[in-house]
């Protein structure tokens, strides 16, 4: 372990308000009063009362998204509020959310609004998820539901928002580094690079090549049926679940990403769908896979997504062949994704309802008409709705039994596999299925290089001690020109004694040559003086352009990609045994980021 750390930051503090510990750090954190940014406009954090006007400004202003949406919409369409974004920011204000709290949106509030008006004109959710780094476990901060009203654009109101409310609450409850997935290039002014990735899937377009049961081995013929069935888990199941998620059993050779956690399990298991208000609220499947032969539990299935459904989890117990598994698993989990949910049912039902009122309403309308032009008598008129409403009972009433009638069920044109490249499933579909690329990345913050890499130094320390210079001692100096927004300082100072990380620093800045005749005069000086020779320490040094140390801090680029595409990046002192040093610390990874789990 790493002992006697230090750090030291250029960074500032914020007072304000304190309000309730977080659901997942616990943590009561001061936030600022209002802000007043001039023109009548307040930046604020939200209340409970905020929730409908919210969800009103998101579905606005994400209409013309097509998040979503089931079939395209067509280019002369007006779009209809985003039902899809609606429900998303009432599930961020329900009391069980699992990743922020009804007081976590920093809004924009237009205290001029007119009587009828919506206050609110841009708004952020300030989301936390538990992640980690190596061995590491880090609390990642991200912004998400981010947009400003079209009439406000132009005024800065996403500058105030970040600077004023968002980075320092995430930067003072302790989150390490903050994500964000979102338009191209628009973060990179709020102190963002890109540097985390997105993991690629593969899709499986037919899935007729999934193969069916053979017919001798359903229960029908007296066979044994499925070799693995699916069970729905239970609350009882969480300790099992989270023991099935790891990175290490889901087999993620990912050394940067998020975690299943006590808190996700008990959310999706007890409250996402017994709270579920929107057909957009349970947007994933879970199941335990059960031995048919023993009874026991022996592995665990996840898929999610909206527009494409994915296998995120497919998880084994040691012992038991993905190969065998993975076709029963599959065919049931299509066969469940299938059916539709009982908020879908509703939704079939209630427009059922509607086009029989609708249907009900134009009888009686045209024998009105009939009345009114005289073509037909009061009684006749009457007789004649009577039979018709007859008629349509008797329709409805065989139509509850015929199949064409029965809900209906959705129809999964692809699948998509979003496991480790090398996990069992990838491998054994890969034949079968396309790889979809990603080429965009993940905006990302890391506001103090030093917290970040004393949070981390387990890990790096792990790293050194198992590579050629294990227990080295060494001063790194990295020189990022100049301070920019979004980063802690100038450069930074890193302190390794017999290959333990023991301090670091955001406020080093490079020493001009007078400063070094001084500091090496005085090192000579204090070694003639305990009568001893003068040693020189061991300093390596390294110069990256402002925030893109970020690149090669977790893993996305290594030393040589970073010094080919970036002109500014080298490291003139130290050698190859100081890009060794970096090439050793931070290897090129993977990452999994699993971003709508909540």
């Amino acid at each position: 372990m790493t002992t006697d750390k230090q750090i030291h930051s250029s960074s500032s503090t914020s007072t304000g308000t304190p309000l309730f510990p977080h659901p997942i750090s616990g943590e009561t954190h001061m936030r600022p009063d209002r802000i007043d940014i001039g023109d009548g406009l307040l930046l604020r954090w939200s209340t409970k009362e905020d929730e409908a006007n919210v969800a009103d400004l998101m579905a606005d202003i994400f209409k013309w998204d097509t998040l979503g949406l089931a079939k395209p919409r067509a280019d002369d369409e007006m779009p209809k509020p985003n039902e899809f974004v609606c429900a998303l920011v009432h599930r961020a204000f329900r009391e069980d959310c699992r990743v922020t709290t009804i007081y976590d949106f920093a809004l924009v509030e237009n205290t001029q609004a007119y009587e009828g008006q919506n206050p609110l004109v841009a708004g952020i959710s300030l989301q936390q998820n538990i992640g980690y780094f190596g061995k590491i476990k880090l609390m990642y901060g991200v912004p998400e539901i981010v947009a400003t009203h079209p009439d406000y654009r132009g005024k800065g109101l996403m500058r105030h928002l970040f600077h004023g409310l968002i980075h320092p609450a995430s930067d003072l409850r302790g989150d390490i580094i903050q994500i964000i997935a979102g338009i191209p290039h628009f973060y990179c002014q709020f102190g963002y690079e890109y540097a985390i990735g997105v993991r690629s899937s593969r899709r499986l377009d037919n899935l007729a090549s999934i193969p069916t049961l053979p017919e001798y081995e359903t229960i029908e013929k007296g066979g044994l049926g499925e070799p693995f069935w699916l069970r729905i888990p239970t609350v009882g199941d969480v300790p099992y679940l989270v023991r099935m998620s790891t990175p290490e059993k889901m087999l993620n050779q990912a050394e940067v990403g998020l975690l299943y956690d006590e808190e996700y399990w008990q959310f999706w298991i007890c409250n996402a769908v017994a709270n579920a208000a929107s057909k957009f609220d349970v947007t994933r499947e879970h199941r335990i896979i059960v031995d048919s032969k023993t009874g026991n539990d022996c592995g665990l299935v996840m898929t999610y997504g909206i527009k494409m459904r994915h296998v995120g989890i497919f998880t084994l117990e040691d012992g038991y062949s993905y190969r065998d598994a993975m076709y029963p698993v599959l065919r049931q989990m299509i066969a469940i994704e299938e059916e539709p949910t009982s908020l879908e049912l509703k939704e079939q039902a209630e427009k059922k309802k509607d086009q029989e009122d609708e249907d009900c309403a134009e009888r009686k309308l045209e024998g009105f008409n009939d009345l009114m032009d005289g073509s037909k008598s009061v009684q006749e008129v009457l007789e004649k709705v009577e039979e018709e409403e007859h008629k349509a009972q008797e329709d409805k009433a065989t139509a509850a039994t015929s199949p064409a009638d029965q809900p209906t069920k959705k129809k999964i044109q692809s699948l998509g596999i979003g496991l480790d490249p090398q996990h069992p499933i990838t491998k054994l579909l890969e034949h079968k299925s396309t790889l979809m690329t990603f080429k965009n990345k993940l905006y990302t913050r890391i506001p103090s290089y030093a917290r970040f890499l004393l949070k981390v130094a387990p890990t790096l320390e792990e790293r050194l001690e198992k590579s050629c210079l294990a227990r080295i001692s060494v001063t790194w100096h990295f020189d990022f020109y100049r301070k920019v927004l979004g980063s802690a300082g100038r450069g930074l100072e890193v302190v390794f004694e017999s290959g333990k990380l023991v301090s670091a620093s955001d406020d080093w800045v490079p020493p001009s040559p007078y400063e070094k005749m001084a500091a090496a005069r005085e090192r000579i000086v204090k070694a003639k003086k305990e009568n001893r020779p003068d040693i020189k320490p061991l300093v390596y040094k390294a110069q990256f352009a402002p925030l893109t140390f970020t690149r090669l801090l977790v893993g996305d680029m290594t030393m040589d990609e970073m010094m080919e595409v970036f002109g500014e990046c080298e490291h003139p002192d130290g050698g190859e045994d100081a890009k060794m040093m970096l090439d050793i610390l931070f290897p090129k990874q993977l990452f999994h980021f699993d971003l709508h789990s909540w």
